[in-house]
């Protein structure tokens, strides 16, 4: 009966009020509305505070809004192409023209020209795997 004369405000407050109130706080200081120093002081009480009264002055002169507890939303970070995506076809092809011409041009002309013509064709296998 002295809880009910005393009227809501003494209440004691419990763990999970005084979170929801920091965090409350933290949202604002996310917005601007206080400074580093206000946070700390703001969350000192917070957690100081044993009443819902004590609690109510910690956010008193924070603007009542609606989305002020949530997090801001992060932004969307753009789609990242998948690293172990499958070996392009044209690579593959790249890849065995250069050996059969290397082996040909080996054959033919000699190792100084297979080696010339492998480089040539590895770069332009370089080439059609750019993104």
């Amino acid at each position: 009966m002295a809880a009910a004369a005393a009227g809501p405000g003494d209440m004691r407050a419990s763990h999970a009020d005084r979170e929801q109130v920091i965090d409350t706080v933290k949202a604002a200081f996310a917005r601007g509305q206080l400074t580093a120093g206000e946070l700390d002081a703001r969350v000192g009480q917070a957690l100081t505070a044993r009443t819902y009264a004590e609690l109510a002055a910690v956010t008193l002169s924070i603007p009542a809004r609606s989305n002020l507890a949530r997090p801001p939303k992060a932004a969307q970070a753009p789609p990242r192409r998948p690293r172990n995506r499958l070996v392009n076809r044209g690579v593959c092809m790249i890849t065995a023209t250069t050996l059969a011409a290397g082996l040909w041009v080996g054959i033919v002309a000699g190792a100084a020209a297979a080696v010339i013509v492998a480089m040539f064709m590895l770069n332009l296998a370089a080439l059609a795997t750019r993104p």
